[in-house]
């Protein structure tokens, strides 16, 4: 039987891990290329406080939290950098409309002020707008294989890294795993091959 794989265990530090990488590497990543050249299809001037204000307000987050956040809104089109995030953060906590709370890992854990809430409420019909831009974004990237993995990909890539190095599995198992990961191989080969086919037939 299979010993239980660390998973979870290896997803978590891998987050915090990453949430470093974020802060000390100010280039960020920007999904579908290039370095902001979707920001400024996304988010006009100014827009970006007001979503992260909505995020905030939604539930108390963290940097990292945050950036993940919007990638999953527009659905992995844009992905925001460090360099974008925390300065607007940073403003949005001097002009009282966020408030920080600075955990024993250093990371600033943020909420929203009473200051903060009635700025969102000012411009809500502008959140609304952005959110469906994002929203609208995600849909038409509808279909994209790697947006469908993703997910996956992400387990799949937790499980075997956080489990490669492990010495108490037994051969049998190793052996298992490996065949497992053949077959499913050979089943996306098979899938895409057949979308090849059907399209070289049309």
């Amino acid at each position: 039987m299979f010993h239980r794989l660390r998973s979870d265990r290896f997803c978590d530090r891998h987050g915090e891990m990453h949430e470093r990488h974020f802060h000390h590497h100010r280039a960020g990543r920007h999904a579908m290329g290039g370095h902001g050249s979707k920001l400024h299809r996304l988010f006009e001037h100014g827009e970006l406080r007001m979503v992260l204000l909505a995020l905030v307000e939604r539930k108390p987050s963290h940097g990292y939290e945050l950036i993940k956040a919007i990638e999953e809104a527009s659905s992995g089109l844009y992905v925001p950098s460090p360099g974008v995030i925390y300065p607007t953060l940073t403003l949005l906590e001097e002009q009282d409309f966020l408030e920080a709370e600075t955990s024993g890992k250093g990371r600033k854990n943020y909420r929203i002020t009473d200051a903060g809430r009635a700025e969102l409420a000012q411009h809500q019909t502008t959140v609304d707008v952005i959110f469906a831009r994002l929203a609208g974004a995600g849909l038409r990237r509808e279909g994209n294989l790697a947006e469908g993995i993703a997910d996956t990909m992400h387990r799949l890539r937790c499980v075997l890294r956080g489990n490669m190095m492990r010495a108490d599995l037994t051969q049998e198992q190793v052996e298992r795993i490996n065949q497992a990961l053949l077959e499913a191989l050979g089943r996306i080969e098979a899938e895409v091959a057949t979308h090849d086919n059907a399209e070289e037939q049309a």
